[in-house]
């Protein structure tokens, strides 16, 4: 018979197994924003009861990716243009502050890390996998804030994540050609945060986000 410390480790398992699927579906957009969410759909493809399910709704909802009504339906997040002005207002300071902390605080495993992103990132971009793009894309701008080694700034940053991933998917999807600057971005924060150059690698971070959030109004003003 299994002891408490067995079930409890396998059911935090299955929570974050669940977790992970369902985050990858959304911010891959195999699961598309304003889509209603089956659990016993989720149940049966994952094989899994619906306990493990409704723990990972919550951290998804959390995360800003699923929205949860007043009668328990659930569905994927659907931002606004409103939403993603708001979400800029706030990268471009934050996420700048992470990197100019990180060229202050930077551990030589995470600046290994980050070279390894970008390689991977030129590489998404020969062989043009979208879904790998917004993959490498998003580790590296995580490995950046954790670099900063403010576990307050880490939270607030990544609480954002949710809402991120659309923004990201929609200029990908509206300007392919934008992974190509936004590599030379990174290639410039990166080295600025090797080199330990705080305010070089806050003022390229700031420059990176504002060029994403350009992107996206031009995205925006073509549809």
């Amino acid at each position: 018979m299994e002891d408490l410390a067995e079930i409890i480790v396998k059911r935090t398992t299955l929570k974050e197994q669940v977790y992970e699927y369902l985050k990858n579906a959304i911010t891959l957009g195999e699961i598309k924003p304003g889509e209603r969410l089956i659990e016993e759909k989720i149940s049966e493809t994952l094989n899994v009861s619906r306990s493990p399910i409704r723990e990972a709704v919550r951290l998804l909802e959390k995360d800003g990716l699923l929205e949860v009504n007043a009668s328990g339906g659930v569905t994927v997040a659907n931002p606004t243009i409103e939403d993603y002005r708001n979400l800029y207002e706030i990268r471009v300071e934050m996420e700048s502050l992470s990197a100019f902390y990180a060229a202050r605080r930077r551990k030589i495993d995470e600046i290994v890390l980050m070279e390894k992103s970008i390689r991977d990132m030129e590489k998404e971009i020969s062989a043009n996998n979208v879904k790998g793009l917004l993959s490498v894309n998003l580790n590296f701008h995580e490995m950046v804030v954790r670099a900063s080694h403010n576990p307050f700034l880490v939270s607030m940053t990544l609480q954002l994540r949710g809402i991120n991933s659309f923004y990201r998917k929609a200029i990908l999807e509206g300007n392919p050609q934008y992974m190509r600057g936004a590599l030379q971005d990174h290639k410039k924060i990166y080295m600025a945060i090797v080199n330990q150059d705080e305010q070089e690698a806050k003022n390229c971070m700031k420059a990176h986000i504002e060029h994403d959030y350009q992107s996206f109004m031009k995205v925006v003003a073509n549809q």
